[in-house]
């Protein structure tokens, strides 16, 4: 047994315990860090930088679908990293204080309890994922599109995801973020998850069909990015869950 008061590198990895009681609004402080940084780029992004640095960030650190196979001449401006780092530093820019203000309210809902169970170190690869699966899902959809894709909405999709595998099915618990994982099928057939799996893809599908702009948003939504983060959250929870249990229907 080691004497040393210092953490261990691992401890940021370590699974959570559930504390006797978690206040309602306890919101985890990995979860407002990540805001507060994502707040922080944003004004320094729209009210710092100049014109010509802020659009050196929208160029290498956005999503481009098309640059991945295209020499159109915007792609040729953009440094050489752009391509690696992008399908997750889109994840930090938003278009304006709305944008933000609304992945941030889903973020708090689902991000909490993805993060009470993950730990914040998993939580933080969790999102990292979850904004690559949203990206690669909007290539998959727009291969030759050269237009920016920013924001975290994969990111938030990805804790949606995640959370309808443990968080829905068991409402009204003290402890919803140390509920039993349930099986892909277990989840399906549960009717909370089910009604919201249902819920999720239809404003998709809508939003696809360009009820976003009749709705007076100003840009186009990538739909897109929120299905891919979701799926990917939803189908590999199991994966970054610390807590190893045999998922619950198997």
């Amino acid at each position: 047994m080691s004497l040393d008061p210092r953490p261990s590198p691992s401890d940021f990895f370590d699974i959570p315990q559930p504390p006797p009681r978690q206040p309602a609004f306890n919101v985890p402080s990995i979860v407002l860090g990540l805001l507060g940084f994502l707040a922080f780029i944003h004004w320094v992004r729209v009210d710092v930088l100049d014109d010509v640095q802020g659009g050196w960030a929208l160029l290498n650190l956005s999503f481009l679908a098309g640059c991945y196979g295209s020499s159109d001449e915007i792609c040729l401006l953009r440094e050489p990293f752009a391509a690696w780092t992008s399908p997750i530093t889109h994840a930090f820019l938003h278009g304006d204080w709305v944008h933000y203000g609304t992945n941030a309210v889903w973020m708090l809902a689902f991000g909490t309890p993805v993060a009470r169970r993950l730990g914040a170190g998993r939580f933080l690869v969790f999102s990292a994922f979850g904004a690559v699966a949203g990206a690669a899902f909007f290539y998959v959809m727009n291969p030759d599109l050269i237009q920016p894709m920013i924001g975290a909405s994969g990111v938030v999709s990805a804790l949606m995801g995640g959370a309808a595998r443990f968080a829905l099915g068991a409402m009204g618990r003290g402890d919803v973020a140390y509920a039993p994982l349930l099986s892909i099928p277990r989840s399906l057939s549960d009717r909370t998850v089910l009604f919201f799996i249902i819920v999720f893809f239809v404003t998709n599908i809508a939003l696809g069909s360009g009820a976003g702009l009749l709705l007076g948003e100003g840009a186009a939504v990538a739909w897109e990015a929120h299905v891919g983060g979701f799926l990917f959250g939803f189908l590999c929870f199991s994966a970054f869950d610390p807590r190893r249990q045999h998922p619950v229907g198997l």
